[in-house]
C-alpha cells in the first residue's frame, strides 16, 4: 500500500469520526470506562504487589493468599466487563458503519483496506480515551487502596500507600488497548467482506423484523448483572452487626499497646511500648476500675530430659507436626528427621515468655488446669511456683499439647510446674509466630524478677459503663500525639465498619460500571433496531400507522427488556443472596445475614424510565426526516 493511500485512509478514518461524533462519542467513553476499570485495578494491585517486593528485601516476607485470590479474581472479572463493553459497541455500530463500508468497497477499496480504516478509527479514538480513563481509574485506585491495605495483609508498614511507576501505567495502556484490538476484529473482518449489494440491505444479527438475534441475552444480562452487584453489596451493608463482634473481639474495654505492634508489615515493633509517662497520665483518668499488664521476651526454652521425651513421643511423634516441620523446614538435603535430630541434641524449643497480670490472665481462654478446674487461682498460680503453658495450634480449630500440666519447665534458670494448659486470645497475643513454637506465661512480678523492670507489650484497661465515653475521647486524643495506639470496643465497631464499607464501595462501584455497560448495550441495541426497521417504520407511517403508535411500539420492545431483566435479576438475586452471600456474610464475624432485595425496589423503577426514554428519543430524532426521503433510503 502506497504513502498516498495510507495517508488517505488515515484522512477518511478522522473525517468520518469528525461526522459521527455522537456514535464514536459512546465508543470513545466505552473505552474510557474499560481503562478505568483496569487502571483502578492495576493501581491497586501494583501497589501490594510493591509492597510485598519490598518486603523480600528484608522484612517480613508473606502475602495474603486472600488478598491474591481477590486480585486474581478481579482481574478476570474485569477483564470480561472490558471485552464485553467494547466488543457490544463495536458489533452493534456495525449496523449504521455498513453502508458506508459498501461505499467505499464500489470505489475500489479493498477488505485490507477497510480494516486498515477500523483500525485507525480505533488508534484514534483510543489515543483520546485511554488517557482519560489512566486518570480517572489512577485517582480511582488510589482512593480506594488505603482502604482496602487497612484490611488485607500484606506486608509493608507503609500499607495502604500508592506505589506508582511508569511500568503499571503503560503496562494498563496496553492492556487497555490489546481489549480494544480483540473486541474490535470480528466486527472489522466482518465489515471488510461484506459485498457493496449486502452492504446496502445489511440488518447485522437482527431479525427481518428489526430485532435482535442474540443481543437481548447479552442485554438483559448485563443489566442483571449490575442489579444482582448491587443488591449484593446492600445486602452486605445491611447485615452489618457490630455489638456481638466488639463484644466477643475485645478482651477489655480499652487495649494499648504499639502501634506497629499489630502491623504484620512491620519489623521494628516495640514490645516495650507502654511507658510510665502514659501510666501517670492513666492514674489521673476517672472511672478505671482495672489495669492488667502483658509482657513479652522470645527465647529458646530448654528442657529437662525426660520432659523432652515425652514431648518427642507425644508431640514431635504427631503426623501434623511433621508436616509443619516438613513445609517450613525440609528442603535441599535438610529433612524432617535432621530437623528433630538437632532438636533432640540441644532440648531447646524455640518461643515466647509472656509476663501477665491478674486482670490479663482472666482474659486466657480454654484453660485446663492441673486440678481438673476451669479457672486459673490467681493465688496460687502468682505463688512464684507455677508457669502456664499455652497450646500449640495448628488450624482456627486444632490444637495440640506440648507440655501437660504437671511437667517441671525451666524458665530464667528457675524451675516452675506447668500449672495449666491456656489459649492466649489473639487480640491480645504476640501477632508474629513460628512454624512451631512453645510459649510460657508467668506472673507479672516473677517475669520482672527475671527479666527486669521492664515496660509492658499491652496494657489492657476495664472502665465503668458511665466513663466509657469520657475515657475514650481522652486515650484516642493521647495515642494520637504518642507512638502508641489503642483498641476498644467503639474503634473494633468503626474499623469493621470500615471494612464492611470496603466490600461496598467496591460493590457499588463494580455494579455502576456494569450499570453503564447496560444501559449502553441497550441504547445501542435499540437504535440499531431502529435504524435497520427505519424504512419499515416510515412504510407503516406512510399507510396510516401514527406516530403515537409506532412509539408504542417501540416502548413495548423496550417494556420486553425490563421484563427479562426484573425477573432474571429477582430470581438471581434472591439465589445469591441465600446461598454465596450468605455463606460469605456468614464467615465474617461481623456480620449477621439478613436477606433483602430493597435496593431492587429503587433501580428496577430507574431501569423503567430508562426503557421508556431512549426507543422513543431514538425515534424522535431519526423522525424528524420525511416519510417520503426515510422511503428513498435503501
Amino acid at each position: 500500500m502506497s504513502k498516498i493511500r495510507k495517508k488517505t485512509l488515515k484522512r477518511l478514518a478522522a473525517s468520518s469520526i469528525r461526522m459521527n461524533k455522537g456514535k464514536y462519542s459512546v465508543m470513545t467513553f466505552s473505552i474510557i470506562l474499560t481503562t478505568v476499570l483496569f487502571s483502578s485495578l492495576f493501581t491497586v494491585v501494583g501497589s501490594l504487589l510493591s509492597e510485598f517486593r519490598q518486603s523480600s528485601m528484608g522484612q517480613y516476607n508473606y502475602m495474603d493468599p486472600a488478598a491474591m485470590l481477590v486480585c486474581a479474581a478481579a482481574v478476570v472479572v474485569f477483564m470480561l466487563s472490558g471485552y464485553l463493553i467494547i466488543y457490544n459497541i463495536f458489533d452493534l455500530n456495525i449496523v449504521s458503519d455498513m453502508k458506508e463500508y459498501g461505499l467505499l468497497k464500489t470505489i475500489g477499496t479493498s477488505g485490507k483496506q477497510i480494516r486498515s480504516i477500523v483500525k485507525n478509527r480505533t488508534r484514534r479514538i483510543c489515543l483520546i480515551a485511554i488517557p482519560i480513563g489512566l486518570v480517572i481509574g489512577c485517582g480511582i485506585g488510589g482512593w480506594m487502596l488505603p482502604m482496602i491495605g487497612k484490611f488485607i495483609n500484606t506486608v509493608g508498614a507503609d500499607k495502604g500507600h500508592v506505589h506508582m511507576n511508569i511500568w503499571i501505567i503503560l503496562f494498563t495502556a496496553a492492556f487497555a488497548y490489546l481489549t480494544v484490538a480483540i473486541s474490535s476484529r470480528r466486527p472489522s473482518r466482518m465489515a471488510s467482506k461484506i459485498s457493496p449489494v449486502e452492504a446496502a440491505r445489511f440488518t447485522g444479527n437482527l431479525k427481518k423484523n428489526g430485532k435482535p438475534k442474540k443481543k437481548t441475552f447479552v442485554v438483559v444480562l448485563s443489566l442483571t448483572l449490575s442489579l444482582v452487584m448491587l443488591n449484593s453489596a446492600s445486602t452486605l451493608m445491611n447485615s452489618f452487626s457490630t455489638d456481638s463482634y466488639a463484644e466477643k473481639y475485645t478482651a477489655c474495654d480499652f487495649c494499648v499497646q504499639d502501634g506497629l505492634l499489630d502491623n504484620a508489615g512491620a519489623n521494628d515493633k516495640n514490645v516495650n511500648a507502654v511507658d510510665s509517662a502514659f501510666f501517670d497520665e492513666l492514674s489521673k483518668q476517672q472511672g478505671v476500675e482495672g489495669v492488667g499488664n502483658l509482657y513479652l521476651n522470645h527465647e529458646n526454652h530448654t528442657f529437662s530430659p525426660e520432659v523432652w521425651s515425652e514431648i518427642e513421643k507425644h508431640f514431635f511423634s504427631d503426623e501434623i507436626v511433621k508436616m509443619q516441620i516438613e513445609s517450613f523446614y525440609a528442603g535441599d538435603g535438610y529433612t524432617v528427621n535432621s530437623y528433630l535430630n538437632e532438636l533432640h541434641n540441644k532440648r531447646t524449643m524455640e518461643g515466647n515468655t509472656y509476663g501477665m497480670g491478674e486482670l490479663a490472665v482472666e482474659k486466657l481462654d480454654d484453660v485446663q488446669t492441673m486440678d481438673g478446674t476451669t479457672s486459673v487461682d490467681w493465688t496460687k498460680f502468682n505463688s512464684g511456683k507455677y508457669v502456664l503453658a499455652e497450646r500449640w495450634q495448628y488450624s482456627n480449630e486444632g490444637f495440640l499439647n506440648i507440655v501437660n500440666p504437671g511437667d517441671v519447665v525451666e524458665i530464667g534458670g528457675n524451675e516452675y510446674t506447668v500449672y495449666a494448659l491456656v489459649d492466649v486470645p489473639m487480640i491480645i497475643e504476640y501477632p508474629v509466630y513460628a512454624p512451631i513454637e512453645c510459649n510460657f506465661i508467668l506472673p507479672e512480678d516473677e517475669y520482672l524478677s527475671i527479666y527486669g523492670e521492664v515496660n509492658p507489650m499491652r496494657t489492657l484497661i476495664d472502665v465503668k459503663d458511665s466513663e466509657e465515653a469520657a475515657f475514650e475521647e481522652w486515650i484516642k486524643g493521647y495515642t494520637a500525639e504518642s507512638d502508641l495506639s489503642y483498641t476498644s470496643k467503639q474503634s473494633v465497631i468503626e474499623d469493621n465498619k470500615a471494612f464492611g464499607e470496603l466490600f461496598a464501595v467496591a460493590g457499588i462501584f463494580v455494579a455502576v460500571i456494569l450499570g453503564m455497560i447496560g444501559v449502553m448495550n441497550f441504547s445501542n441495541t435499540m437504535i440499531a433496531s431502529i435504524i435497520a426497521r427505519n424504512r419499515e417504520l416510515a412504510m407503516l407511517e406512510a399507510v396510516g400507522m401514527t406516530v403515537k403508535q409506532q412509539k408504542r411500539s417501540l416502548i413495548r420492545e423496550g417494556m420486553r427488556y425490563f421484563t427479562y431483566t426484573s425477573l432474571l435479576t429477582v430470581i438471581m438475586s434472591s439465589v445469591l443472596n441465600v446461598t454465596a452471600v450468605k455463606t460469605f456474610v456468614n464467615n465474617l464475624p461481623m456480620f449477621s445475614w439478613r436477606f433483602s432485595l430493597t435496593s431492587l425496589d429503587i433501580c428496577l423503577p430507574v431501569i423503567f424510565i430508562i426503557v421508556l426514554i431512549i426507543p422513543t428519543s431514538t425515534y424522535r430524532r431519526l423522525g424528524r426526516r420525511s416519510v417520503v426521503e426515510r422511503l428513498r433510503t435503501e
